[in-house]
């Protein structure tokens, strides 16, 4: 009962927190004004229901009047905060609180601004495609309090069915008939301005990649036909024609609209002219115009292109690469963008502008010079990642690394990585009779130190020749060795190296293949009882054993996150093998594995990672799924260590600490047994995990630059064998054990979110289903006790880590 009677308390203090509140928001209120309380905003449409959300949040942008925000959408904290000075604030309208969005004045209703809102929301849905939208609203009053309601009814959307083209020159008609075969005005699909403007802008580019290079947007417009023809398929027959219409409307169907696109002269005559490039300079380390003249740079020509620079900042040759725009080449849009997305991509610049303008001594030949301006940034980037959590079987355990970039190695605009990293979970005996700080030990550490360099190309054996420059090419290069010491039990090192490539199939899709990789997995240290462990467990045994491993992988991610505003995706789906190569040449294994006295592992992998991200204008939807599953196969019978599957902590589900749960419903009697805390990392062959975040806005600093936000969220899933070990009951997956075997934890968070730079993320969350509970297939819902500290100190898990978990 006490649970209940704490949330019956709290809900209790927050009610009376709003009805105090309350009362003072209104406090100078003229007798003629009311606080505008809410706005809300009923829709009558046929969209979807995420095209519905989406509707909802671009209709409340374009309102000239919003609502205070309330905290927790209860308490108008801000507004009490301005009423308490108010006197202040009304000398000092410039006040950094206001300005910064510490208090708020309290908003008052402006009729004038309903209608001039209805206005814009019709004008919106009209470019929207709802030539016909209606909006009303309705203003209800209590007490000195205004809620405003505005009632959307959208109507029927126009599709396109058909698109023409008018085109005022002959030369360019047989281009834009190419380039019309990549509309984005396909037929029904539904009309709007905005795709109109993107079509807009899409035959403008597409025209200039042919030369046009004073061709722009305004040399475009179109004409719309709304009349639906098939509503009078017979024109001598009315009667006909109207029974059409009627029947066809009691069917359905969506009108439709004709477009035409005109392609025309505006007052510049240059429009329907190609042009080509003269003179190309590039200055790789810009200062001010004196650069321009200045004898004192040197210069050097690379395949046509002059480069002018104070010092050797960078290899002109990788430099010459990245840029599109060459001499005697006709202009296009596309060599300008690539151009500059190139040399932004190196990493080594703070801004790159490029500068065309028209040869004034070669105006007949319709010849243009270039110049392209770069600044140098700086040297070094630094990145830090904390991770913070807390479980029943350690105290406190902590995870840190800290990662220096050379943005510019070897002055070719190469990136040098080094991270170094550092946990640490720490156990306490709470038995012993000494100050508080002297009970905690050392549980385990991990330490590591990693090196990443990458070329800004494609290196050997690939031929850069083979792969258009358009698609970033990277090689990579990984090095590392890292460290595991489970104190008292055994220590385990990985040294591991990597060759492989990374580019972009296009904006959204990236490629990642490794020809090779290789890691030894080295154990050391192992005490007795570790030792008993694994003679009596298999499957530990083989996953802890000394371990040669070789293999390839191949990576593909699609991410939309830039291409929609208000929901996108990413999928990753990635496979490697490892065995395969030293297996085919005959007596390879022995000769590495023998002097070193490893096993040789051999595997399939594949995992597979989608998110689905759903934004409104306060809060958003968050979705996850993850599967992954690895074989061993050729005498191995379960794959390596480093390979293996973990679920738990601040990243996965947060309702256990990492590496404790699993694998399927077994649980280690030693963790509730053992006098020594001794600990296995709970490893699988098989993942499977599910999580949904609802993520919502609480309050926003600062004009908004600082903002804490709040989560719900729930985690499901959990690891298992790919083979049945009966040292282990319940560890291997069956289809039929899945349910059982599930876990799943709930909990809430808060986020602190400094101006989007770093995301500080604060965790709590506990099981709801323990898959080694056979009572209740697992639900552990009625034994939360949240007012119970030995239940606390059981289940609930705290994290601290920075960025969002998906």
């Amino acid at each position: 009962m006490r649970p209940f009677l704490q949330f019956l308390l709290a809900i209790c203090l927050l009610a009376g927190i709003a009805v105090l509140t309350g009362c003072s928001t209104t406090r100078y209120l003229k007798e003629d004004e009311y606080l505008l309380r809410s706005v809300n905003i009923k829709l009558n449409t046929d969209r979807t229901l995420a095209e519905r959300g989406a509707l909802n949040d671009q209709l409340y942008s374009i309102m000239p009047q919003r609502p205070n925000t309330y905290l927790l959408g209860v308490a108008p904290l801000k507004v009490w905060l301005y009423n308490m000075r108010y006197k202040k604030y009304q000398k000092d309208t410039s006040n950094f609180q206001i300005s910064s969005k510490v208090v708020e004045r309290p908003v008052v209703l402006d009729t004038q601004l309903i209608a001039r809102t209805k206005a814009n929301m019709r004008d919106f849905l009209r470019n929207q495609g709802y030539f016909y939208a209606r909006v009303d609203d309705t203003v209800k009053y209590s007490g000195k309090k205004a809620s405003v309601t505005y009632i959307v009814k959208t109507g029927t959307e126009y599709l396109i069915d058909a698109v023409s083209y008018d085109v005022g020159d002959p030369a360019l008609k047989e281009e834009v008939r190419a380039i019309s075969k990549s509309t984005l005005l396909a037929k029904g699909k539904p009309y709007s301005n905005t795709l109109v403007g993107a079509e807009r802008n899409r035959l403008a580019n597409a025209i200039r990649n042919y030369g046009y290079y004073q061709f722009s947007a305004d040399n475009i417009d179109f004409e719309l036909d709304t009349l639906d023809k098939s509503y009078f398929n017979n024109l001598e027959n009315p009667f006909e024609s109207a029974v059409n219409f009627i029947t066809l409307k009691k069917q359905g169907k969506k009108p439709s609209l004709n477009v035409k696109v005109i392609i025309h002269e505006t007052d510049d005559s240059l429009a329907f002219q190609k042009y080509t490039f003269g003179d190309v300079i590039v200055l790789p380390d810009y200062r001010d115009t004196s650069d321009l003249r200045s004898a004192a740079m040197t210069e050097k020509t690379v395949n046509g292109i002059k480069f002018r620079f104070r010092k050797p900042y960078v290899n002109t040759t990788i430099l010459d690469k990245k840029i599109f725009i060459r001499p005697g080449r006709v202009y296009s849009q596309s060599d300008y963008n690539q151009t500059i997305r190139q040399l932004n991509d190196l990493g080594i610049f703070q801004y790159v502008r490029v500068f065309i303008f028209a040869d004034r001594q070669d105006s007949l030949d319709h010849t243009l010079n270039c110049f392209i301006m770069m600044n140098e940034n700086k040297k070094y980037d630094f990145n830090t990642n904390v991770e913070v959590s807390g479980g029943d079987l350690y105290a406190v355990g902590t995870a840190a690394n800290v990662s220096v970039t050379d943005k510019n190695f070897l002055r070719g605009a190469n990136q040098l990585t080094t991270t170094v990293s550092y946990g640490l979970e720490l156990g306490q005996n709470k038995n012993l009779d000494v100050p508080f700080l002297q009970q905690f030990y050392l549980f385990s550490q991990n330490v590591g130190i990693n090196f990443r360099l990458t070329f800004p190309k494609f290196i050997l054996p690939i031929s850069q020749s083979k792969f258009s420059q358009s698609s970033l090419p990277r090689t990579v290069l990984d090095a590392g060795v890292n460290t595991l010491d489970r104190r008292d039990y055994f220590r385990l090192s990985n040294i591991a190296a990597s060759y492989g490539y990374i580019w972009r199939e296009t904006d959204i899709k990236t490629w990642t293949v490794k020809p090779v990789f290789v890691n030894t997995l080295q154990l050391s240290g192992i005490s007795p009882s570790f030792q008993a462990r694994m003679d009596s467990i298999p499957a530990i045994r083989n996953s802890y054993q000394e371990t040669f491993i070789e293999g390839e992988s191949v990576e593909f991610v699609i991410n939309t996150e830039n291409r929609k505003r208000w929901k996108y995706a990413y999928l990753r789906i990635a496979g490697e093998e490892a065995g395969g190569l030293m297996s085919g040449i005959k007596g390879l294994a022995d000769l590495v594995n023998a002097p070193l006295k490893f096993s040789h592992a051999r595997y399939v992998r594949f995992d597979f990672d989608l998110r689905q991200y759903l934004l409104q204008r306060n809060s958003s939807l968050a979705f996850r799924f993850y599967g992954g599953v690895g074989i061993p196969y050729g005498g191995s019978t379960i794959l390596p260590y480093l390979k293996q599957y973990f679920v738990g902590g601040a990243y996965s589900i947060r309702g256990w600490r990492p590496r404790v749960l699993g694998p399927g419903s077994y649980y280690d009697s030693l963790r509730q047994n053992s006098t020594d805390n001794l600990f296995i990392d709970q490893a699988g062959d098989i993942k499977l995990e599910l999580n949904g975040e609802y993520r919502f806005a609480m309050i926003k600093l600062f004009s908004g630059s600082v903002s804490l936000n709040g989560a719900l969220f729930a985690d499901a899933g959990n690891i298992w064998l790919a083979r049945k070990d009966n040292t282990l009951p319940g560890a291997n997956f069956e289809f039929k054990n899945l349910y059982q075997d599930l876990a799943i934890s709930t909990g809430a968070g808060l986020r602190l979110d400094l101006g989007g730079f770093l995301v500080l993320r604060f965790d709590w969350a506990f099981p709801v289903k323990k898959p080694y509970v056979k009572s209740n297939a697992g639900w552990v819902i009625k034994d939360i006790d949240l007012g119970d500290p030995d239940w606390r100190r059981q289940n609930l898990n705290f994290n601290i880590a920075i960025g969002y978990p998906f």
